[in-house]
């Protein structure tokens, strides 16, 4: 099962990373679009600001999963360091199951807010299959989904840890090696 889940972790994590990368140089570039209609042409665009601010929110929320799994979040982790044990085990148990729980919480706001707001359309973007509107909901869907893919961050992470802490290949100063991963090998 843990084997299950490290792949599932990897892949999907992987994903979103790459997703979030990709959004930044996308919304970096409708951003300069959006300038150059609007200062240089003075015919500002009607769709390039609302694109922009939509896979911004995307990009965050795929990024928070990446974020999550490295450790990369600000952590004020000076009791974890000197706590040892099976202390160590239970504080990081309860602050990874809060955490997971606020993620939780905030998919099922999120997926009942994405519902909500389906019939609402976003200004300004016109759907480019149909040439009808498109819904405000996709861009309500990046908070359910990318809460949910960094709880599954935050899970595996957990688990990673507590293997660390539990088979002693936790380093002198405390932390796990795996802990203090840099977020390229993700």
């Amino acid at each position: 099962m843990f084997a299950a889940l490290k792949i599932a972790d990897k892949v999907i994590v992987r994903t979103a990373l790459a997703a979030a990368i990709a959004m930044m140089v996308s919304m970096t570039l409708i951003s300069f679009y959006q300038v150059i209609t609007r200062f240089v042409f003075e015919q500002p665009s009607t769709w390039s600001e609302v694109t922009a601010r939509a896979i911004n929110i995307w990009m965050i929320y795929l990024g928070l999963a990446a974020a999550c799994r490295t450790g990369a979040l600000m952590a004020v982790d000076t009791l974890m360091i000197r706590l040892t044990g099976r202390l160590r085990t239970i504080l990081l148990v309860m602050v990874s199951s809060i955490t997971i729980g606020i993620l939780l919480t905030m998919t099922w706001y999120g997926w009942d807010m994405a519902g909500r707001v389906r019939f609402q359309s976003l200004a300004g973007i016109q759907n480019p299959f149909d040439g009808g509107t498109v819904s405000i909901s996709w861009m309500y869907a990046a908070l359910p989904i990318g809460s949910l893919i960094a709880a599954i961050a935050v899970l595996a992470r957990t688990i990673e840890e507590i293997h660390a802490l539990t088979t002693g290949s936790a380093d002198p100063a405390g932390e796990a090696s795996a802990l203090s991963r840099p977020i390229q090998e993700v």
